[in-house]
């Protein structure tokens, strides 16, 4: 290497070098200031203690438990879906079909959370039709439980499970089908013995990309859940707001990401949920 090659390697450097740095910046400083504030000034573990305590080691595990099961139902409203649209549906109509899907993606969760209020209320649009329509005699208690959460859940978080199984859905030859139904393969044989073993790592890709944002989720269990809906971001943003523990709500946020990661981590071995999630 030349002297005069130096002050251009030194560039190239800073112009590739830079955008990282400030990459990793962005990232590892929150997650430092955040870890700091956890162990407290005295660099104990008393928030730890508290935070892994039987209360909030419930609602760690009940916002982990609401995150996978809500996935569940994703991935198996998901797999229909994404066969129709990637075998089933004409071609001229594919991208209409994805974007009609897709719609919720294009608005505020908030909003999104709010627009199923106005359905589930009592006086809201559900319950006119089914009282209006004489399925009902009167209102059904639709909002503020597990099933108007579930739903909200579903409907925003549905969109990005159907893109991500679509791209393994697409790859999938659909010849090895219609050979396995030629041989007399049931419905059900051909699902579990050529669909599913070849979509399963965009269905694992899937899973980790919703699951955590589910367990983590803020806004649609403020709006649609219950009080006894104690996920995890409702006692961050307590300890935050209401009580000034800092100390405690970084501690209880560095455990639920740490478990998060944990489980990302488990979930990448795999090389091909690998190469599904590269595509994101």
């Amino acid at each position: 290497m030349s002297v005069a090659e130096t002050p251009g390697q030194v560039r190239d450097w800073l112009v590739a070098g830079s955008p990282v740095l400030l990459a990793l910046a962005l990232g590892v400083f929150p997650l430092l200031t955040l870890f700091v504030e956890s162990i407290g000034p005295g660099f104990g573990g008393e928030n730890y203690a508290e935070v892994l305590s039987p209360l909030y080691r419930g609602a760690l595990m009940y916002s982990i438990g609401v995150g996978v099961s809500v996935t569940a139902v994703c991935l198996a409203v998901a797999y229909p879906i994404t066969y129709w649209i990637a075998h089933r549906c004409p071609d001229r109509y594919r991208l209409v079909a994805l974007v009609a899907v897709t719609l919720p993606l294009w608005l505020n969760y908030v909003v999104l959370n709010y627009a199923w209020v106005w359905i589930l209320a009592r006086g809201g649009v559900l319950n006119r039709i089914l009282v209006g329509s004489g399925l009902l005699d009167s209102s059904l208690d639709l909002l503020y439980n597990n099933i108007s959460m579930a739903i909200g859940f579903v409907y925003i978080y549905l969109p990005y499970v159907v893109l991500t199984m679509y791209v393994s859905m697409e790859r999938l030859d659909y010849r090895l089908i219609e050979a396995a139904r030629d041989l007399g393969a049931s419905d059900s044989r051909v699902f579990l013995d050529i669909v599913l073993p070849r979509t399963l790592p965009g269905a694992a890709a899937a899973t980790l990309i919703v699951y955590a944002r589910i367990a983590g989720a803020f806004a649609t269990p403020e709006i649609l859940g219950s009080p006894g809906n104690v996920m995890i971001a409702r006692l961050v943003v307590q300890a935050f707001r209401q009580y000034t523990n800092y100390g405690f709500a970084a501690a209880l946020s560095f455990v639920f990401l740490l478990l998060v990661l944990g489980s990302l981590a488990l979930g990448a071995l795999s090389p091909r949920v690998r190469r599904e999630l590269r595509q994101w």
